[in-house]
């Protein structure tokens, strides 16, 4: 677990059949779109054609991060990966080959840990969205000859790697149990409790010891309803509630996981960078996402945007990694982290004044360190149960200035 708790960012990749309309990867069920006509439509012209994952891993490299998750099937249930369970793949339609070799072998070539994010629901098995209490037998089927072989594939088929990403969904947010024609569980009976599985209903235990029986050493988040390895916040930054527990934040950098070229509202590197720092002081790391066209490519704002945060993480990378809380007040410049005998403050506020105070400060310093540019000298004033350090950067447009605090005893 020690290389989790320590990394300081990985790369979320949402990528699929969803990318050639680029309504994002719920768009079947927003549209309710039947399997059938989905597939007609849109699987054929998922082509893949400048697919180069060690292109993303170069990518990810030069913007600090040390891992990447990739989606092997998302909800829509259709496989980047090599399987016998289904036509419905990479192999047999579309892009004719298998997405996911590659791209573990890029990540092992660069040296970044590997993660395979797995969709236990799917779109395509009408037994999904009767779920196990209202057809119980069409339910272990469906975990019998997709969930389990599935998994088992990618557990045996592409040697080690790091990180078990599961997804999942409790109930279907448009409030219907399938957009399949003539499939309604709800018109033939009553009582549809889909919304309430459980981690027995999927089987949980018995999956994840077949994963850690396969694969060693490997890292399961908490998606199938076991609390596993480690905990995923989605689109928020909120820490779990036990402080030694492993956890990522994963986010977006607009608005949307897949591919959406409607989508213009970027988050800034201010507000990414922002982002880090805040999950750095709970304990945690984030997990950025990008969308892949249904060609694989990333477009121009993700990577302006992964290559901003990448310089910023050359400089600052030792107060993001493996830290703490402070346990300084943030005051009016930001917050801070902690590792050893050195204090990292974020300075989220620089002061145009040239300081900033630390409020309510009992510690004695040795020294304090712009990263990045050890040649300022900073100096400190102790007033009032107040620390005040004199000589601090200005603010810039998209950089997040840290200051490295060397405290006198610890």
């Amino acid at each position: 677990m020690n290389w989790f708790r320590n990394t300081g960012l990985g790369m979320f990749i949402h990528w699929g059949v969803y990318a050639v309309h680029g309504r994002g990867e719920w768009c079947q069920a927003q549209e309710r779109i039947p399997t059938a006509e989905y597939d007609q439509r849109y699987m054929d012209l998922f082509t893949a054609d400048e697919y180069d994952p060690e292109k993303w891993a170069q990518i990810a490299v030069r913007a600090g991060m040390e891992y990447m998750v990739l989606t092997t099937k998302h909800h829509d249930g259709f496989c980047l990966f090599d399987t016998k369970t289904t036509d419905r793949n990479a192999v047999k339609r579309g892009p004719k080959r298998d997405l996911v070799a590659p791209f573990v072998a890029a990540c092992k070539k660069y040296g970044l840990k590997c993660g395979l994010y797995f969709s236990l629901p799917d779109w395509s098995e009408p037994a999904f969205f009767s779920g196990p209490h209202l057809t119980p037998e069409a339910w272990n089927d469906f975990l019998d000859r997709i969930v389990f072989p599935q998994v088992r594939e990618l557990c045996t088929q592409y040697g080690q790697f790091d990180v078990l990403w599961y997804d999942n969904i409790i109930g279907m947010s448009n409030g219907k149990n399938s957009f399949e024609p003539n499939v309604n569980f709800r018109e033939t009976t009553t009582g549809n409790t889909n919304d309430k599985l459980t981690a027995e209903d999927y089987r949980a235990a018995e999956l994840n010891a077949m994963v850690r029986s396969l694969q060693p050493g490997i890292l399961i988040n908490d998606r199938s309803l076991t609390p596993e390895d480690f905990y995923t916040a989605e689109q928020n930054l909120t820490p779990p509630k036990d402080p030694e527990r492993l956890w990522e934040a994963c986010m977006t950098l607009n608005k949307h996981w897949g591919w959406y070229p409607a989508d213009p509202y970027y988050k800034s590197p201010f507000e990414i960078i922002h982002a880090i720092t805040g999950v750095a002081m709970s304990r945690g790391h984030m997990l950025l996402n990008v969308g892949p066209d249904r060609y694989g490519r990333l477009n121009s704002n993700e990577i302006q945007i992964l290559e901003t945060v990448g310089n910023w993480m050359k400089v600052n990378k030792e107060a993001v990694k493996g830290v703490t809380s402070g346990g300084l007040d943030g005051g009016s410049y930001g917050c801070s982290a902690k590792k050893g005998k050195y204090y990292y403050l974020f300075l989220h506020y620089a002061s145009r004044e040239g300081f900033i105070t630390i409020p309510d400060c009992s510690k004695k310093f040795k020294s304090a360190t712009l990263l990045g540019d050890e040649s300022r000298v900073m100096t400190f004033e102790y007033k009032n149960d107040n620390v005040i350090i004199h000589n601090t950067p200005m603010p810039e447009y998209n950089v997040i200035p840290v200051i490295r605090l060397e405290a006198e005893e610890e």
